[in-house]
């Protein structure tokens, strides 16, 4: 990234600047960028983006409320690096939202919901054969977020948005194969059909299922921070 991608000086409000810091140290840790566990220094990332170390600060404060960052007290800041109880908890939760929105948004426009994820798989199912890898997981997150989205419910959207940074973060930990990607389309063309046909509960089901697969798979590549010393 240019060091001008951020910008500094006097013309630029603070609130501003510190906004975009944060959302671009956001997009690095979506992105993979900075790996689970790794330290984030204030003086490099200010340097980085030629800004000064105030709104870096600032910035990292905002991540560690939303839970992409960890500070640790006389050790430094840290992006978030879940273990395996923490993984499943996150999943657990993500799983108990995405069953009450869909549950919702069969009650408020099935048909709406029917056609905007059977467009995403769609999507998907295309961007694979293409082996567009990057694309399909674009779109495996538009799946779930849009569910959350056609609820109808912007309390349980705003509170499913912490988890989907988590989820987002965590995607990186996931094989980029066409393999488990093609798997990932067929899971949820099966719910497009379950909720198609009005078999909620079904469909709710094989969200937890999906949503279990993502688990097992993500404690299996579980990544430890190389540069931590062992509590």
């Amino acid at each position: 990234m240019s060091v001008q991608s951020v910008p500094d000086g006097p013309s630029e409000p603070r609130s501003l600047l510190k906004t975009t810091i944060t959302q671009t140290i956001r997009d690095w840790i979506i992105q993979g960028r900075r790996k689970p566990g790794e330290q984030l220094s204030d003086k490099e990332i200010a340097l980085e983006l030629n800004a000064s170390r105030t709104p870096v600060r600032e910035a990292l404060l905002q991540l560690q409320s939303e839970g992409l960052v960890e500070v640790r007290p006389q050790r430094g800041t840290y992006v978030f690096n879940p273990d395996a109880e923490e993984i499943a908890e996150i999943c657990i939760a993500r799983g108990l939202f995405e069953a009450d929105a869909l549950r919702l948004g069969m009650q408020s426009d099935p048909d709406k919901l029917i056609v905007a994820l059977g467009r995403i798989v769609a999507q998907a199912a295309i961007a694979v054969e293409k082996s567009d890898l990057e694309t399909v997981e674009a779109l495996d997150t538009s799946f779930h977020e849009t569910l959350l989205r056609l609820s109808g419910n912007r309390y349980l959207l705003e509170s499913y948005s912490r988890l989907a940074l988590k989820m987002r973060a965590l995607r990186h930990r996931l094989p980029s194969s066409r393999a488990r990607m093609a798997e990932a389309i067929s899971q949820h063309r099966r719910i497009v059909d379950l909720i198609a046909v009005g078999a909620v509960d079904e469909a709710v089901q094989s969200i937890a299922d999906h949503v279990r697969n993502v688990q097992q798979v993500l404690v299996a590549n579980i990544e430890q921070p190389a540069n931590d010393d062992a509590d």
